[in-house]
């Protein structure tokens, strides 16, 4: 179903991203506006997540309680 594919591109997605900040940090020399911009787009995704799981659940193409653990 497109609906489910697209929401597990977005959480993909979030967890490359959380991957990279992860990489960024363990630099000797942090790039401060690379984790800004990193942490922004993380944001950006975990909220278009929450909106698809709200839609999905709507939908009842996801149980009420299903929710995607560990986005932070």
């Amino acid at each position: 179903m497109a609906f489910k594919h697209h929401y597990h591109a977005l959480v993909s997605k979030h967890r490359g991203i959380e991957a990279a900040i992860a990489s960024e940090l363990k630099r000797p020399l942090p790039d401060g506006f690379v984790l800004q911009r990193l942490k922004r787009r993380k944001l950006l995704l975990k909220d278009q997540i929450e909106d698809w799981e709200r839609m999905m659940r709507a939908m009842g193409i996801i149980p009420a309680s299903a929710a995607q653990p560990g986005l932070s």
